[in-house]
């Protein structure tokens, strides 16, 4: 795959992603589909787009103009994480059970792969533990 291709379906998945989870980081997609930020930026920058207006552009058509607040924990014992939006080119995967080492178990019905990883990254940071697929 060219370089051209990989930059154009990492801001497409960025933008679709931005739509789900406002907070996420252009560097964030940027690992999930291989390609390096640096390379990412250049590409942006010959091209007029930035990170700033496309979340600009999110708040106004999909959250009504109003900038969404962040995610917040209702108990330190649980995280509340949202679902990534799956793309026509991302495949979904179903009836996964992920056992983490202290013990909590995860049994999820239906996510993307990035979803997934996405989930497993924000629990690890949270406790520190790497999880037993």
């Amino acid at each position: 795959m060219d370089l051209e291709n990989r930059f154009r379906r990492t801001w497409k998945r960025f933008q679709e992603v931005l739509k789900v989870d406002y907070t996420c980081s252009l560097a964030d997609v940027c690992r999930e589909q291989h390609t390096t930020f640096g390379g990412m930026s250049s590409w942006m920058s010959r091209r007029g787009y930035s990170v700033k207006q496309a979340k600009a552009d999110v708040v106004r058509d999909y959250y009504g103009g109003v900038e969404p607040s962040p995610l917040t924990t209702t108990s330190p014992a649980f995280t509340q994480i949202a679902p990534a939006m799956s793309s026509e080119e991302e495949f979904s995967l179903s009836g996964i059970t992920i056992t983490f080492n202290s013990g909590t178990t995860i049994s999820v019905k239906r996510a993307t792969p990035g979803g997934i990883i996405k989930m497993l990254r924000d629990y690890e940071r949270k406790e520190g533990d790497p999880c037993i697929l």
